[in-house]
């Protein structure tokens, strides 16, 4: 996974690299992966990321975290198509990001995300809805 880190174009190429070390992208030619992007080494598996994504620099992907007993426990990772996640994110529990949400730079996702939603923060919540109903109606 450590050759996502050489310079090259972030999409197509990064993503192209990305999915061979076994992330699922549904379209890696539609997808974005900036640079410093690490995806988790011990389930890359459990990462789906769909076509139109649009992942910044140095956002962190982990499926695996340790529990207050001391166990370790696995989950997936879900990312919808047209979601855009700023610099810097840190996806840390398993979870689902719906279509076209958009999550801010710096945030910490640790939830469910639905879809066509703004969120951001530590840990990241819910903004305003993307793409808002036209008055009036």
């Amino acid at each position: 996974m450590h050759l996502q880190h050489l310079p090259m174009k972030s999409t197509s190429w990064r993503p192209y690299i990305v999915k061979k070390g076994g992330v699922n992208i549904e379209n890696y030619k539609k997808t974005f992966i900036g640079e410093n992007v690490i995806f988790d080494t011990n389930f890359p598996q459990d990462i789906t990321i769909g076509s139109g994504s649009v992942i910044t620099v140095g956002v962190v992907m982990l499926t695996h975290f340790k529990n207050l007993d001391g166990t370790y426990s696995r989950g997936k990772i879900n990312i919808g198509r047209g979601v855009y996640i700023g610099c810097n994110t840190i996806i840390c529990k398993p979870v689902t990001i719906g279509d076209n949400a958009l999550i801010g730079a710096g945030s910490i996702v640790t939830k469910d995300i639905p879809a066509n939603e703004v969120w951001a923060g530590n840990p990241a919540r819910f903004i305003k809805k993307r793409y808002p109903a036209e008055k009036g109606q």
